[in-house]
This record gives structure tokens, C-alpha cells and sequence, in this order.
């Protein structure tokens, strides 16, 4: 059985708009929902051992915070190129390129992308729109990465800043 935690950037800042897309900051929500998503995550137990993450500046700070909250070293997390413009097919492939030896990954990235991802994986729990800074934890029932298949997963967790506040 393997874990899959899927993760959508905190809210980002628009203040700046001649700064591209790629370095724009969170923004003071942003700032706040991610240490308290990050802490929801850690009371259910969850802690991945590796994070993958867009070298988006608002994804990286959203993975920094998640790894501090969840007491994982900053070494576990690892920035991946291809999560800035991907699709669905290119995250499940990066998904399906893990090592074995690890039991839980989290993928923190961008709609559509990780919206497109969850309902190719969930099957028949879909979603609209995965709202910023959107925790889903997925139950994969394979022992290795690479057996991953559209509608595998079953949804065991979903979570936002605005279903709980």
C-alpha cells in the first residue's frame, strides 16, 4: 500500500505584476494556511518521505512550510522542473518514477494540473476545482510506484482552508 498527498500551492500574491508567474510569493493568507493545513496533515499522522514540488516560489515556500510543520528535513524535498507546466499524464509518470523503498510521497503543484490528477486517479470521487492550499491524501493499493492506474486511488482525506474556517 502506498500513500500519495496531493498538495495545491497556498495562496499566491498578484501584487506585483510585471513579476512572472514563476516568482510570485505567497501571500499573507497564504502565509497563514499553510501552517495550519500543514499541522491538520500532521494530527492524521501523515508524514511523506519525500516531497516533489514545482520550483515555483509560491509551491517551494508552501513545501517549506508543510516540511517544517511535519518535521521533515528540507533535503526530503525535491524540486522538480516538470511539476511547473504539467499535466495530469506528466505527474502521474513523475508519480510512477518513485522509488519502492518509499511508502508515502507528497506532490505539492498548480491547477489545473493537480485538479485534472486527482479525478484521473479517484475515479469516482471528482472535484471541480482543488482550492489553494487543498491537502488530499490518497490510498494507492500497489506496492510499487510504477503499477500506479488512472482510477486507482481511494480518496482518505481531503482538506482546505475555507471548509474549515
Amino acid at each position: 500500500m502506498k500513500t500519495l498527498i496531493l498538495v495545491r500551492h497556498a495562496k499566491s500574491s498578484w501584487n506585483d505584476q510585471a513579476q512572472r508567474d514563476i516568482d510570485r510569493p505567497l501571500n499573507e493568507r497564504g502565509r497563514h494556511d499553510a501552517p495550519l493545513m500543514a499541522d491538520n496533515l500532521d494530527k492524521r499522522g501523515t508524514h511523506p518521505q519525500r516531497i516533489l514540488c514545482s520550483p515555483a516560489l509560491r509551491t517551494a515556500s508552501t513545501a517549506e512550510i508543510f516540511a517544517n510543520h511535519l518535521s521533515i528535513p528540507k533535503e526530503l524535498i525535491h524540486l522538480e522542473r516538470q511539476i511547473y507546466l504539467a499535466g495530469s499524464a506528466h505527474l502521474l509518470q513523475l508519480i510512477r518514477n518513485q522509488d519502492d523503498k518509499l511508502d508515502s510521497v507528497m506532490l505539492v503543484g498548480h491547477n489545473p494540473a493537480l485538479t485534472d490528477l486527482f479525478n484521473d486517479l479517484c475515479g469516482e470521487a471528482t472535484l471541480d476545482n482543488m482550492p489553494t492550499c487543498c491537502v488530499a491524501e490518497l490510498s494507492l493499493p500497489i506496492t510499487q510506484w510504477s503499477d500506479l492506474l488512472i482510477g486507482q486511488a481511494e480518496l482518505k482525506y481531503i482538506d482546505y482552508p475555507k471548509k474549515i474556517i
